[in-house]
């Protein structure tokens, strides 16, 4: 198998995570409706739409990266998403390049659901 194939499995194995952080963002939801009228309240809701909004963005990445398995298919995807975003087609991304995004979206997903559980934690703490 290919350093680029193996890279590729493993990279969709990271995406497919967004069920996990969609499923912890949960019980931090579940407080906010618990404590429905206080900045508390409105933080969590801020926090955890930001938490789904980039489950949704690994959602479609991992669902967008089964359409490529080799370099052969890097300019008929780029030419697909420039025609649907009604964009000019720029010059082609490498694996690389698309790679580096998904990493940065995938971190981006755990800040956002470490602040999610952090500001809920503190919230029941100032409960107590």
């Amino acid at each position: 198998m290919s350093d680029i194939r193996m890279t590729h499995r493993v990279l969709q194995i990271h995406l497919a995570s967004w069920r996990g952080f969609a499923l912890l963002s949960l019980p931090p939801l579940a407080l906010a409706f618990l404590l429905l009228g206080s900045y508390q309240s409105a933080l969590l809701l801020v926090l955890f739409l930001l938490t789904q909004y980039y489950c949704w963005r690994l959602w479609l990445d991992e669902r967008l990266f089964t359409l490529l398995k080799t370099e052969h298919d890097l300019a008929p995807f780029d030419a697909a998403m420039a025609r649907l975003w009604s964009a000019k087609p720029g010059p082609v991304r490498s694996f690389e390049a698309r790679w580096h995004g998904v990493r940065r979206i995938f971190q981006r997903a755990i800040g956002a659901l470490i602040a999610l559980w952090l500001v809920a934690l503190f919230s029941v703490l100032w409960m107590i």
